[in-house]
């Protein structure tokens, strides 16, 4: 599980490069517009290109880590031994779906492979690749974790 959990770090540092990336960007952008009133014509595509990097080349590890944000309003009620497979349960949905997320991702990536965007002309491919790769790599750890909660002592 180790390399596992090195190549989630991994996935996860080189999100972290890109947003620092993004917010140089960001400033140099602004600083332009003020300054010179001349900003970057491509600033919005760059921004969202960007976040498709960061969000789905982090997600995995922030799920591997518990770093998701998690409300317990149900903590007690769900409490109950009738009920101990439901995290499990729930896990196993969520890697059901971003499963079905990542497939769907690559189905649309494989289907608009020539498409470009508009002010840069960059393919979109490798960012619907990232989407896909980023979705099945978190339907992994989802599933891993299902597997987990089932082999945790109940009371």
């Amino acid at each position: 599980m180790w390399l596992f959990d090195r190549f989630l770090r991994l996935l996860a540092l080189a999100s972290g490069i890109v947003l620092l990336g993004l917010m140089a960007f960001i400033v140099l952008d602004v600083v332009l517009r003020k300054v010179f009133n001349s900003p970057f014509s491509s600033s919005k595509e760059v921004t969202e290109f960007a976040m498709v990097l960061i969000v789905f080349g982090a997600i995995a590890y922030c799920g591997w880590t518990g770093g998701h944000i998690a409300v317990d309003l149900f903590e007690k009620a769900l409490d109950r031994p009738s009920l101990r497979y439901l995290p499990s349960l729930l896990s196993f949905m969520g890697a059901a779906l971003f499963a079905v997320i990542a497939w769907q991702a690559t189905v649309e990536t494989i289907a608009t492979l020539p498409q470009v965007s508009n002010m840069l002309r960059m393919p979109h491919y490798p960012f619907r690749f990232t989407v896909a790769f980023g979705s099945a790599t978190f339907a992994v750890v989802m599933f891993i974790q299902g597997i987990q909660a089932l082999r945790q002592p109940h009371h």
